[in-house]
């Protein structure tokens, strides 16, 4: 069936609005920063936020213009430039990096011509990039990823003081005991999704899962308790650690979440977006990798909950028997329900946000930090790669586990509990933490 002329309206309004928010945070990343600082390389495996810059020119470009309708490429030398495979992070330091006005220039200049091709192009049913706009939403997703990875480089950053205009906390409504569980029963349940607006393909399709019974911390675990970890020897006690995960501790010779360092008062205090401040005991603790999570919830008595048990626990409603889009369920996240959108710049205090609690009472699953799960990163049965095998497929049986949630980094629609993203077992860079599953007794 056709679109009315008022549907189209609305829907290229909508698509030009999450392309226009999308923009607006990447500007408002790189605007306070001069020249070297955007072309400087924190650590090998992070990007100089320029080459970030461009490179979300260049994929806009390939996919809202040259997809849609047929154009050859403006310039083959930055298609390769800004490959990501050709690539990989470690070169990118050493590439003839546009300088950041005509990083910037490109970004505009693509933009005013995808905004120009969206006013121009049907959004036919029947096309599969562009029915729901489904390509725009894809291009809005990935230029808000790699906001994410450039947050992850200025965190690291030693200079001066960057933190640009955040809102102010939530309340802290009532203390919490930070170690509860939540025991969620055993049954069968739907995992990933159907709908194809905004989720990738590594999300579908919607399939059922029976789930044996198990517990689940209800908050992530804070920096209270990762403290409480080191103090009792966790980075000295192999028997906590996996094989993999002893030799990489030795080799890396961390003691402590990136960041943390001991502080006067016997206490930890964090380097951060070029501060040093106190840790506060009651976040959830943040920048610590798989192998770090994988040994914390040994020491706890647990384990790291699998993908399907985290989905569950957070999306599933046992009285409607049917998945809910976000953990407190179909409504849009809002700053009551989950810290997102890099409003805050940092995980709020477990406790903060009890409307996104999930139908089993389980609290800040989207926003605040991702959680590492045991999964290995894998297709769903009946998989099928959109639109291209090089987002999702290529990664399948790799070093790669999942984490599921959202950061604080993170715009809305990552909360939605089919979101699942993925890293190698020892990154700390990213914003993750854990919560503890429990198995139960038999």
């Amino acid at each position: 069936m056709s679109r009315s002329a008022t549907d189209l309206r609305d829907l290229r309004h909508e698509l030009a609005g999450a392309l226009r928010q999308a923009r607006d945070r990447t500007l408002a990343l790189v605007t306070p920063l001069d020249d070297d600082e955007l072309h400087d390389q924190p650590i090998d495996f992070l990007s100089p936020l320029v080459w970030d810059v461009g490179h979300i020119a260049c994929i806009e470009e390939l996919w809202l213009v040259r997809e849609l309708t047929g154009r050859p490429s403006s310039d083959p030398a930055r298609d390769e430039l800004y490959d990501a495979f050709e690539n990989p992070r470690w070169v990118r330091g050493e590439l003839p990096l546009l300088p950041r006005q005509e990083a910037l220039t490109y970004l505009a200049d693509v933009r005013e011509e995808a905004l120009r091709v969206l006013r121009d192009t049907e959004l036919a049913h029947d096309a599969p990039l562009l029915a729901e706009g489904r390509v725009h939403r894809m291009i809005a997703q990935h230029e808000s990823q790699h906001q994410e990875t450039m947050l992850q480089a200025l965190a690291l950053r030693r200079g001066g003081h960057y933190l640009p205009d955040q809102e102010a906390p939530p309340p802290l409504l009532r203390p919490v005991d930070d170690t509860d569980r939540v025991e969620i029963p055993g049954g069968p349940v739907t995992i990933g999704t159907d709908d194809t607006r905004w989720t990738y393909d590594n999300e579908r399709p919607a399939h059922r899962v029976e789930v044996a019974g198990f517990a689940l911390d209800r908050f992530p675990v804070t920096a209270r308790r990762y403290a409480a970890f080191i103090a009792d020897g966790g980075y000295v006690r192999p028997e906590l650690w996996s094989e993999r995960g002893w030799e990489w501790r030795q080799e890396a010779g961390h003691e402590a979440p990136q960041g943390w360092e001991p502080a006067a008062d016997r206490g930890w205090r964090r380097r951060r977006f070029g501060q040093l401040e106190p840790v506060d005991p009651r976040e959830p603790v943040q920048h610590v990798s798989y192998l770090e999570a994988e040994a914390f919830a040994r020491w706890a008595g647990g384990r790291l909950p699998t993908e399907i048990e985290w989905e569950k626990a957070a999306g599933w409603d046992p009285v409607r028997r049917r998945s809910r889009r976000f953990p407190w369920g179909d409504a849009a996240p809002t700053p009551e329900r989950a810290n997102v959108g890099m409003h805050r710049f940092g995980p709020q205090p477990v406790g903060s946000f009890p409307a996104g609690a999930s139908a089993y009472g389980v609290e800040q699953l989207a926003g605040d930090v991702y959680e590492w799960t045991g999964s290995p990163f894998t297709g769903y049965p009946g998989f099928l790669a959109f639109p291209y095998r090089g987002y999702s497929e290529v990664f399948f049986g790799g070093d790669y586990r999942v984490l599921r949630g959202a950061s604080w980094a993170v715009p809305a629609p990552f909360t939605r509990v089919t979101y699942r993203n993925w890293d190698r077992p020892y990154r700390r860079q990213i914003f993750a933490g854990l919560r503890v599953a429990y198995d139960l007794p038999r």
